[in-house]
């Protein structure tokens, strides 16, 4: 068995076994979140990400701490000649070097700021990342709920039309209706069943769904507690709008690398400025470990006279990438702007659409009751029937997109202003 077949069948195994172990599971949407935000592979990127940025600005300090150096050595020679060659006792040298950066005009502090402002915006960008994989969870949370609701509508679809097949089998048997009556509510039935499995199959997709967007595909979801529920939930506009200039954490890290293009472009100008350091260093050695030593110190200063055009280049390079970051600032506020007004009006229509929908619902549902009951009297048709069923399913239908509508507007809205709720 090659080496890949092992990975992949150990795959398998613990995918089996984390599934089995999920299997059953009945969720609420704040353990969905929790788990995500546990176990979503984007939020371990962005943390990752941030950790590597730190790194990196630790790393730009190097040059103005102070580093220290030992060493120590022995070396013997002689001639390869002479009966008294390789006959001496060799020589002793350890030494200790201490040397320090005293001042470089700016150039190593710069470096560090730079690399510092970077490492804020990865931050923030982590903070968006965690509001993306909590909307992703929202967003496929509701649908679930959404889709669990659409196969409840098609379940009393076929109820429906069950009841009225029994009733033109028996009307048909005693003579009071034709035997098309039968032949329409069997064809009603089967398009019902058929809609009923498409439900059902839509409901499972919308679980598989739930279940990557929390980081996991391998959960099994039996059920999800249902939040499709409409709650009232209003803020002027103009508060939206501010409230996401000052949140969105994507914007403060646009700000952030603007602020951190400029720090690059001083950095740039200051690419051959002088530098002062010191150095002090303790040398002993000799033919024994001990014989002599001597000390050191000393203070350098480094002026380049020429560098090729480096300086101009990176000044220029510089210019250009803030220029950049400057405009991606500006097209994300304008973009956060769009966000915000188009949400904002979404969820205005959607809380509108809602009192519509219900209130084109319950005159379905009157209208279903009167044909099922002169139906069931003999007095009414199988079309009269299969309008209204179908009428009926369509409006609780409508009800629930109108209510899933609402959640997401909200949803969007909330997302736009940079203030994703965990609940």
């Amino acid at each position: 068995m090659n080496s890949r077949l092992i990975v992949l069948s150990t795959a398998a195994f613990f995918f089996i076994k984390s599934a089995a172990a999920c299997a059953g599971q009945q969720m609420t949407l704040g353990q969905c979140i929790a788990k995500a935000i546990e176990l979503h592979p984007s939020l371990t990127a962005a943390e990752g990400t941030i950790e590597s940025d730190r790194a990196k600005a630790s790393q730009q300090a190097v040059n103005s701490r102070l580093s220290a150096s030992v060493r120590s050595g022995y070396t013997r020679s002689g001639s390869t000649k002479g009966v008294n060659s390789g006959s001496n006792d060799g020589d002793w040298s350890t030494g200790v070097t201490l040397s320090q950066l005293v001042y470089d005009w700016g150039k190593t502090g710069t470096a560090v700021k730079s690399a510092k402002l970077t490492t804020q915006a990865a931050e923030k960008t982590a903070a968006r990342t965690r509001e993306t994989v909590i909307a992703g969870v929202r967003d496929a949370y509701y649908a679930l709920n959404k889709a669990v609701r659409d196969v409840e509508v098609q379940q009393e679809q076929v109820h429906n039309y069950g009841q009225r097949l029994e009733w033109a089998k028996t009307y048909y048997s005693v003579g009071t209706k034709a035997k098309i009556e039968v032949t329409k509510a069997e064809t009603d039935l089967a398009n019902a069943r058929l809609a009923l499995i498409k439900a059902e199959s839509a409901a499972e997709q919308a679980k598989a769904q739930l279940a990557s967007a929390i980081g996991d595909p391998a959960l099994i979801i039996d059920s999800v507690k249902d939040e499709l529920e409409f709650a009232d939930w209003s803020i002027e506009l103009e508060e939206a709008l501010k409230r996401a200039q000052a949140n969105r954490p994507d914007l403060a890290a646009e700000e952030l690398l603007v602020k951190k293009a400029e720090m690059d472009l001083k950095s740039a100008k200051l690419t051959n400025a002088p530098s002062v350091s010191a150095s002090a260093g303790y040398n002993f050695g000799g033919t024994g470990y001990y014989d002599d030593d001597q000390w050191t110190t000393g203070l350098t200063l480094l002026v380049p006279v020429g560098d090729g055009g480096e300086t101009k280049a990176r000044t220029a390079q510089a210019k250009a990438d803030l220029k950049v970051a400057s405009a991606n600032r500006d097209k994300l506020l304008q973009d956060v702007v769009l966000d915000v007004r188009t949400a904002w009006q979404s969820l205005r229509e959607s809380a509108a659409s809602i009192t519509a929908a219900r209130a084109a619902e319950k005159q379905a549902r009157e209208n279903l009751d009167l044909a099922l009951g002169r139906y069931r009297a003999g007095v009414g048709d199988s079309l009269e029937v299969s309008d209204a069923v179908d009428s009926y399913a369509s409006a609780r239908s409508t009800v629930i997109a109108s209510l899933y509508d609402h959640k997401e507007a909200r949803l969007n809205l909330e997302k736009a202003m940079g203030e994703v709720s965990e609940l």
